[in-house]
């Protein structure tokens, strides 16, 4: 079955959000994620040192249903098409929006292409068929917008 996104915005401000996993894609979902002012907090049982290095909560251990209890939303990014299965029906159970990394047919939600200046916020989604083609018209929009700003500027 399709799957159709609604495209919307949610504060995420002081919200817990957890990211299970501790590798390269997660580190690039902390960063992202660390714009918007959320309570993030990382499981996994390693966890690379630059996501320590950004200063999130980190919790080595393996993952468990229980660790869900509080979280707004979950990202998984852990690798694993078993364990991400797992996460996605608990997260479902737990009430939490679920995310899984590269696997829309478990996601809840997806993420846009974002382009934010000031408060000005521009998506552009794909329904997660054609992320590499969202991120390449979220850049030529980002592009148009600078530009589009610096003759403003200039005149």
């Amino acid at each position: 079955m399709k799957k159709n996104y609604l495209p919307i915005s949610i504060d995420i401000t002081d919200q817990k959000i957890l990211i299970i996993g501790g590798g390269q894609n997660a580190l690039k979902k902390i960063k992202i994620l660390q714009r918007s002012g959320a309570y993030l907090e990382v499981v996994a049982e390693h966890i690379s040192d630059e996501i320590y290095d950004l200063g999130v909560i980190c919790f080595r251990k393996r993952y468990e249903k229980a660790d869900l209890k509080g979280y707004l939303m979950l990202y998984s990014c852990t690798n694993d098409e078993t364990l991400d299965r797992q996460i996605a029906q608990d997260g479902r159970e737990a009430g939490v929006l679920v995310n899984i990394h590269d696997n829309p047919a478990l996601c809840q939600f997806v993420s846009p292409a974002i382009y934010q200046d000031g408060n000005i916020t521009v998506a552009v989604g794909s329904n997660a068929e054609d992320v590499i083609e969202a991120i390449r018209l979220r850049n030529k929009i980002q592009e148009f917008l600078e530009n589009l700003k610096s003759d403003i500027q200039c005149h």
